[in-house]
């Protein structure tokens, strides 16, 4: 069970890379415009190796890195429903990825069939961002542990909730800046943190702009809170010390890029990056509530272990 347990969680740890990584590519895509490179689907251009061209294969390589995450999702329920079956907490996980990747999948294709609609490609990247959580979830899930004297303590009630209610807030600032994005309302504002100087802004692509600035500022105070949390005394909460610490570096450098963008004239890489960061401070922040909630049964383990 033990070398089965492994092989299942080193594949967990690569769906949850990969998973990132098709986040990432989605970015690049976006913010390069090389979304609609391929005007069909599943082939490009009608061919299963397309042309050789730069956008094109910006467009292609998100589609074989899907493909990639697809099967190494797959994978993993099938040893989760084989080998550790008594993980029911991971299994629950990584049947919910299965079933959101391949969502994600047809709403793929159904993004490219509909000219790139605005509302297709936000809940693309909602099931993208939900598929990483699920399989993070999984990848940190293992059998309850026996009770005993110093058996791990779940946070308090206001923990779950403002957990819980920080987790929903950041994917709807995630969400809004892609929508922000895809409307270009991102380059509105050519100053920072006030945007056009001292001035109060006016018009919805200044208003947007701000409102994402200010909405950041505010889930940072409770982001910074767990993790402060997660370094209160306990037998449980020093399981999340680490996770803590990602979580409040990956906020600090959001927070940092958001500004970076603005004082670099907005380059696509620092587009790029500020949606992997805002990523990797999602799935950061859903390890550490996950701990937080219920650290008997998930566990901030290294790697494989």
């Amino acid at each position: 069970m033990t070398a089965n347990l492994s092989w299942y969680r080193a594949t967990l740890l690569l769906g949850l890379a990969a998973a990132i990584a098709q986040v990432a590519l989605g970015g690049v895509v976006r913010v390069t415009g090389s979304g609609d490179a391929c005007p069909d689907w599943p082939l490009c251009h009608g061919q299963i190796i397309p042309p050789l061209d730069l956008n094109i294969w910006l467009e292609f390589s998100h589609r074989l890195s899907a493909s990639v995450l697809g099967v190494l999702v797959l994978i993993a329920s099938v040893l989760a429903w084989r080998q550790v079956p008594r993980f029911g907490t991971s299994l629950l996980a990584i049947g919910a990825a299965l079933v959101l990747v391949v969502a994600a999948a047809l709403l793929g294709g159904l993004t490219v069939l509909t000219e790139l609609s605005w509302w297709a490609r936000l809940i693309h990247l909602v099931l993208a961002e939900l598929v990483v959580a699920c399989i993070a979830v999984a990848w940190l899930a293992g059998p309850r542990e026996l009770r005993s004297v110093d058996e791990p303590r779940a946070g308090s009630e206001l923990d779950r909730t403002v957990g819980l209610a920080t987790l929903a807030a950041l994917l709807c600032v995630i969400v809004f800046g892609s929508y922000m994005v895809g409307f270009n309302y991102g380059a509105a504002c050519t100053s920072w943190p006030m945007c056009q100087g001292t001035r109060i802004p006016e018009g919805f692509a200044f208003i947007a702009n701000m409102t994402h600035r200010v909405t950041t500022a505010l889930i940072s105070l409770p982001v910074f809170w767990l993790c402060y949390r997660a370094w209160a005394p306990g037998p449980g909460t020093r399981r999340a010390r680490w996770i803590a610490v990602l979580a409040a570096g990956w906020m600090t450098a959001a927070i940092l890029l958001g500004a970076l963008m603005v004082w670099f004239n907005f380059s696509a890489l620092l587009r790029s990056l500020h949606l992997v960061t805002a990523t990797l401070l999602w799935v950061s922040l859903v390890g550490l509530v996950a701990v937080l909630f219920d650290p008997a049964r998930f566990r901030a383990r290294i790697l494989v272990k």
